[in-house]
């Protein structure tokens, strides 16, 4: 059965507007199509090639699928998960890369057999990226595999860390982070690893956490976009600007989650409960 906008609310009417197709409590596979720019979907798709979320390429455009959509209970709709899902994978890309601008879905949806088209206003943008691919080699000189992508292990700790699973949230937003969400996520990792820890983590030093949070905060420094609207003292010795603070950010935010996941790994090979 085919939903439309107009549907009754209580009958299952999509959020956003979006009209779906109820495919019942069979198990199928689902592609939620993805609209965006191809620098954002192409890394999510290089991001999550494999495991139990992926983003695929076919032809010239992508979209989602994942267990979590296919295996889901007869009385949840698959927009539904997609829509709970968008936001990990959209952090996810803002974890790796930056300059990631989020993604959206298209309102096309497909079960195998079967398909609804949603068709919305889109905006184009040029945007252009140099990419430098290199092959590296070991002391022989022969060509050394790929590592696997960090993605896979990356978006499992959304489903089972808390911690991690609001980070990718606030990352998922639609909209440019600013000090606010930047902070946020800050304060979450330092809660979950510990402000000792967290001051060398990926490398960082006591200084530049000084200097984010600084920035962060004081207006006289970040002007309108800081937390606070007035504070004490002298300006810092030591600033970053909001982009600065946004590629930190990233930084942290890639280094903490590899770490979660190497310790999930551990701890199930020596089949203890991960801490």
């Amino acid at each position: 059965m085919v939903r439309t906008n107009g549907d009754d609310p209580q009958n299952g009417k999509p959020a956003d507007g979006l009209s779906v197709q109820n495919v019942g409590s069979i198990a199928v596979t689902v592609k939620v199509w993805l609209d965006g720019h191809e620098f954002d979907l192409q890394d999510l798709a290089d991001l999550l090639p494999s495991g139990d979320t992926r983003v695929v390429k076919e032809g010239t455009a992508f979209y989602l699928t994942s267990t979590q959509i296919d295996n889901r209970s007869a009385d949840v709709q698959f927009y539904e998960i997609a829509q709970q899902l968008l936001p990990t994978i959209n952090g996810l890309g803002r974890a790796n890369h930056a300059g990631f601008r989020p993604v959206s879905l298209s309102g096309r949806y497909d079960d195998g057999d079967q398909s609804h088209t949603v068709v919305g206003a889109a905006t184009i943008e040029a945007r252009a990226r140099m990419h430098a691919a290199g092959v590296v080699t070991d002391s022989a000189g022969v060509p050394r595999p790929d590592p696997p992508p960090p993605g896979p292990a990356r978006a499992s700790l959304a489903a089972t860390n808390p911690h991690a699973r609001e980070v990718l949230a606030i990352l998922g937003q639609p909209q440019m982070l600013g000090w606010v969400e930047l902070y946020k996520v800050h304060e979450i990792i330092r809660d979950s690893i510990g402000k000792a820890q967290l001051q060398h983590l990926a490398g960082t030093t006591p200084t530049m956490h000084s200097a984010f949070t600084a920035s962060a905060n004081r207006p006289d420094v970040s002007g309108s976009r800081a937390r606070h609207a007035r504070m004490g003292g002298s300006p810092p010795k030591h600033s970053m600007t909001e982009g600065e603070g946004r590629d930190f950010v990233s930084r942290l935010v890639t280094a903490w989650l590899d770490s979660l996941a190497q310790m999930s790994r551990e701890a199930e090979a020596t089949g203890q409960a991960p801490g």
